[in-house]
């Protein structure tokens, strides 16, 4: 324990942790702080290390330890000040005017070939892939082994011609959507042998998430169109990155895909959104919203809240929020972060609030972050193709030392 000289008054502890005296208050009401003993009726004393403790859990994502790599791009510009644009074009105004397609071919710089969908052979794989899996594989399994079997069946699989990676991306996409849907059948015109999407990628993957014969409320599928055009792309994110450097490297597109796809499967990346559905539910069910904010406070930054880039907003979080209206679950744990002091929503609070909003299956917000990002990473990996192997960091090795040569 410190000496008493050393104890902290309440102002320096609002600014050791960055938040306003009456937040320091209230934590020591929630108990994540504790007045020491000796504090008097009109000044609270605090331990600098119980202090120091909190300080680590700090609620703000902390870029220390983060790893700086600028890469080059003509695709998305990523504005602290809170803006998003798409190859100059706001992301915000595409989300509200445009489809998704038409957003994939900007990123792409040149339209996919139409329709979306799959041979005959290759949608029996996916068929047969759903059937293998059974109907409780996570969306995130299904999606890679849609991609890794639809890869196994192309063999253009190694190529990086522009025109065979969009049509790779388009099937992608077609065969993902395939097997979200749990054995809705793609349309097959009569006499043709390709198999298409039956309705836009939106409205399928609205379908598949909604459950068997539910149908859209008017404005629904716009809104989760919206979301899919502004999670698209998001600069160098963690997936987008590792893509490149699987494009780097010159690996076909499905591995391209499957690079990307592997961290978006984390908690901290396209996972975020399941902890906020947790969290909505919990106070839907009557669980009061600032107990439940606390209750992840006192392990760590809660998901839903801040964001490494925004300096102060997230714009996909607002204009989501705006497409979603009044809803008094997501208002109330707004206002119990607000009076904690947390950072303005993110899009992963906005993309549960949205889920949650229109009755979909629990879990689909990384479902919906994962095939909406699916975009993105072609669009990276189309534009690292004209790249060689450019990503080569060096490591700081700390282990223990080789035994010395004789």
């Amino acid at each position: 324990m410190s000496d008493a000289v050393d104890r902290l008054g309440t102002e320096e502890v609002a600014r050791r942790l960055g938040v306003k005296r009456e937040t320091v208050y209230a934590y020591v009401s929630r108990g994540l702080l504790v007045r020491h003993p000796e504090s008097g009726p009109h000044e609270s004393r605090f331990d600098p290390e119980e202090v120091e403790r909190l300080a680590a859990r700090a609620r703000r994502p902390d870029r220390s330890s983060a790893l700086e790599v600028v890469v080059e791009t003509e695709l998305t510009l990523l504005d602290p000040a809170g803006r998003l644009s798409y190859r100059g074009r706001d992301a915000i105004e595409l989300a509200r005017f445009r489809g998704f397609e038409e957003v994939v071919a900007l990123l792409w710089d040149g339209a996919p070939p139409t329709p979306w969908g799959l041979d005959g052979e290759r949608a029996a794989a996916v068929e047969a892939l759903g059937a293998a899996l059974g109907p409780d594989a996570p969306d995130a399994e299904r999606i890679a082994a849609v991609v890794a079997t639809l890869a196994a069946r192309d063999p253009e699989r190694d190529s990086r011609d522009p025109e065979v990676v969009r049509r790779a991306g388009t099937e992608v996409f077609a065969g993902t959507l395939a097997a979200l849907g749990r054995g809705r059948p793609l349309a097959r015109p009569a006499g043709q042998r390709t198999t298409a999407l039956r309705g836009g990628v939106a409205e399928r993957l609205w379908g598949a998430l909604a459950g068997d014969g539910a149908k859209a409320r008017a404005g629904q599928v716009k809104a989760l169109e919206a979301a899919m055009i502004l999670l698209a792309d998001h600069e160098l994110a963690a997936s987008t990155f590792a893509a490149r450097v699987a494009a780097s490297a010159w690996a076909g597109p499905y591995r391209v895909i499957l690079a990307g796809l592997g961290p978006l499967g984390g908690a901290l990346h396209g996972g975020a959104g399941a902890a906020v559905e947790e969290m909505l539910d919990e106070v839907a069910a009557g669980a009061d919203p600032g107990t439940a904010l606390d209750a992840r406070l006192a392990a760590g930054p809660p998901a839903g809240f801040g964001h490494r880039v925004y300096r102060d907003r997230d714009p996909r979080a607002d204009h989501l929020l705006d497409r979603i209206g009044p809803d008094p679950v997501a208002a109330a744990l707004l206002d119990a972060a607000a009076a904690r002091d947390l950072p303005a929503p993110n899009v992963d609070f906005a993309l549960a609030a949205l889920v949650r909003a229109q009755g979909l299956r629990r879990g689909s917000a990384a479902t919906i972050f994962t095939v909406a990002r699916i975009a993105g990473i072609v669009a990276h990996g189309l534009e690292e193709y004209e790249h060689r192997l450019r990503f080569r960091p060096r490591a700081s090795y700390v282990g223990p030392a080789p035994p010395a040569t004789p």
